[in-house]
């Protein structure tokens, strides 16, 4: 059968129409040019605080998730994204212009309602294939903790580290309470397990196994919360650490910067901020996945660091010194 112009000219219409809007749907950040810009662009695109877009990932999506973040964490950043990923999420390389190097990026970009956020608040995911440090950083509350995300892929950057993380929307974003920890809402990736976030640390988890490599979980505290404190350690623990713990050595190593700060730990009462209820934290010192929801950790193996501070003391130009001094 042949068409008539009129025809042709309507379906030309609607597959260009089609095309746009294919687009339109996805926010890539293509104009990032380093690691810092691409940050900013990614937080910019986020689900807002009662935006109720957060999406539980399914377990096939999950599966997938970890997949990929095992290829990236080998080495491989050429993956096709399985089917459950690729509407939504893209992977690329990245040469940063500020320095050169080349990272793999895993972000989500999907905003299939073109309202300039993405639409499920996946979270991205960033791996330097030639790290020095085995040290992966995490922002769990972007947006909310304001400043921590960019502090973070500052310091990933310059201290050669494996791994950023950051968890892909406002922690107060969805509208469901969550039923991993009732005092928190659903999208706060520290307190709960269904979202990629933690996904991210089983699979770190299986991927290390007994080597030695560590999370440094990025927070950020109002002023007057821990008043006697502008920055404070722990491991997840309300335990004092003990000499060569990192924590400590990451203390006293901010301590020969930095005389002024007042850098608080567990043991000595200055701020309750310890990470007792973090998921990851409580994964990462030994608590069987299936319990972290509920169950505290009875020990700390170490592996787990957590920072709070004041809005004051999130420059990373601040930290980074000190962080290579800790982890050599």
């Amino acid at each position: 059968m042949r068409l008539q112009p009129s025809m042709l000219l309507l379906l030309g219409a609607c597959i260009l129409i089609s095309s746009r809007t294919a687009m339109a749907a996805q926010l890539t950040c293509s104009a990032s040019g380093t690691l810092e810009d691409l940050t900013v662009c990614i937080r910019d695109q986020m689900p807002r605080r009662d935006s109720g877009s957060f999406v539980v990932p399914s377990f096939t999506q999950v599966s997938a998730w970890r997949s990929v973040v095992r290829a990236m964490m080998r080495g491989t950043c050429n993956t096709v994204l399985p089917s459950s990923l690729s509407s939504f999420m893209r992977i690329r390389s990245l040469r940063d212009a500020a320095n050169g190097r080349r990272y793999c990026v895993l972000m989500e970009t999907g905003d299939q309602d073109e309202d300039g956020f993405v639409d499920r608040g996946t979270g991205t995911f960033i791996v330097d294939a030639a790290a020095r440090r085995e040290l992966n950083h995490t922002a769990p509350h972007p947006i909310s903790d304001m400043r921590t995300e960019t502090e973070a892929i500052t310091i990933f950057k310059e201290t050669r580290s494996r791994s950023l993380l950051v968890a892909g929307t406002h922690r107060d974003a969805s509208l469901v309470v969550s039923d991993c920890q009732s005092s928190t809402m659903l999208s706060d990736v520290a307190h709960n397990v269904a979202n990629m976030f933690h996904a991210t640390h089983l699979e770190l988890t299986a991927h290390y196994g007994p080597r030695p490599w560590w999370v440094i979980s990025w927070h950020g505290m109002a002023e007057d919360t821990c008043p006697a404190v502008d920055v404070h350690l722990s491991h997840g623990v309300d335990v004092a650490p003990v000499e060569g713990d990192r924590a400590l050595a990451l203390r006293n190593n901010l301590r020969a910067y930095h005389p002024g700060w007042r850098i608080g730990v567990p043991g000595r009462g200055m701020c309750s901020l310890n990470g007792t209820t973090n998921v990851q934290g409580r994964l990462l010192n030994g608590v069987p996945a299936s319990g972290v929801c509920g169950t505290p950790a009875a020990r700390y193996t170490g592996r787990f660091v957590h920072i709070e501070q004041d809005p004051a003391f999130r420059d990373p130009d601040s930290w980074i010194a000190a962080v290579m001094d800790t982890w050599r």
